[in-house]
């Protein structure tokens, strides 16, 4: 894994604790997976959107 997706990874996730939105171990992996581009952003939106609006 590329250090700069390692680091961006942790800035996104503390940046988000500090606005009270804490990642989740999956959400952080998917994360990291972007920003390691080892997937799309457009299909991680997809899957997020599908996810949450489901019921």
């Amino acid at each position: 894994m590329e250090r700069d997706a390692v680091k961006l990874t942790r800035q996104v996730a503390a940046s988000m604790a500090m606005e009270g939105m804490m990642l989740t171990d999956s959400e952080y992996d998917v994360l990291l997976r972007c920003a390691a581009g080892e997937q799309s952003v457009s299909m991680t939106i997809e899957e997020m959107i599908t996810r949450y609006t489901a019921h």
